[in-house]
Order: structure tokens, then sequence, then C-alpha cells
């Protein structure tokens, strides 16, 4: 009897030794969700923004719900950095492609001046301009989808109480040329 308990008693140490190994073998083989994440911003038409903006937050999810509206494939959302630093490394990094900051911030990110002095610029090209933010994308992003969210800011205008008229906006020099090409 004594030695049927020990049976037993091995077979539950075994078991609890295989499960143990068997859960700490099928967690190494399980990935990190940083790849998720790539296919999340890959999916997702993410608005960039900081607290360093106090209304950059507020207004680009507004921004989105209507861009949600006008062209629904986009799955927008809105996201905040902690930081304009944060902001320029994502973007710099192309993490993010769309950004809605003050100009100012913007000035500094595209000429590497103020707090990013040395740092590499940013080249950001605008698509639209509201009542003191910009809304704006990475330089290299393809103009046929720029044409696509701007045509979804445009139909989303009567939303979006403070655009600025397009007649002002399609002066900007640094209008990305697929904005450009719908604002004509």
């Amino acid at each position: 009897m004594g030695r049927t308990r020990y049976g037993v008693l091995i077979l539950k140490r075994r078991s609890f030794l295989c499960l143990l190994l068997g859960g700490y073998a099928s967690g190494s083989f399980a990935h990190s969700p940083w790849g998720q994440y790539q296919v999340y911003r890959q999916k997702h038409l993410l608005v960039l923004s900081t607290r360093e903006d106090p209304e950059s937050y507020p207004f680009s999810k507004e921004l989105v719900a209507a861009l949600n509206i006008a062209v629904p494939s986009a799955n927008a959302r809105p996201a905040r950095a902690v930081d304009l630093a944060r902001v320029h490394n994502l973007l710099r990094t192309d993490q993010f492609q769309f950004a809605l900051l003050s100009p100012e911030n913007i000035a500094m990110l595209r000429q590497g001046s103020g707090q990013f002095q040395g740092k590499q610029k940013v080249d950001l090209r605008t698509i639209y301009e509201f009542d003191g933010l910009e809304f704006v994308v990475r330089a290299d992003f393809p103009d046929n989808l720029v044409a696509v969210v701007t045509h979804g800011v445009l139909e989303s205008l009567a939303m979006l109480p403070s655009a600025t008229p397009v007649d002002r906006v399609r002066v900007n020099p640094y209008l990305h040329p697929g904005a450009l090409q719908v604002l004509r």
C-alpha cells in the first residue's frame, strides 16, 4: 500500500512537472504583442496628438469620428503621446504617419528647431488646417491614400466647424501633393 501511494505520488509529481514544463514551453513560443500592434497600426488610420497640445486630442476625436463616417474603411482612431519628444520619435521612425498638432510644434518638427535642435527633422506635409491645429502626414505617404483622406475631410466639413476655408488651405506651402489634388 505504501508503494502504491509512492507510485501515485511519483505520477502526480511527474504530471505536475510535465504540466509545468509544457506551460513554460508553450509560453516561450508565444509571440509578443508588438507584432500585433504593428498590424493594428497598418489597419487603422491613427491620428497622433500630444498632451503638450491640449486642444489636439479632443479635436482628434472629432476628426476621427468625421473620417469614420466619410471613409469607414479608414478605421480611424485617435492616439495621444505623452509629450512632443515622443511624437517626434514616433513620426521620425515611421511608427505613425498622421498627426494633429499646433502649427508651432509642427514647425519645430519640420525644421529641427526648439527642443529638436540638432535632431533629425521630420518631413511633414499638411492635409488640412483647423483653428489652431494642422492635420499632417509624413511626406513619403502615398499621394493616392492622402487624397482619399483629404476627400473624407472635405466631405466632413459640416461636422468640423473649426475647419479653415479651402481656398486658404490650398495656398499652404507644405500641402501634401495628394491633398492638393483634391483641394484644386
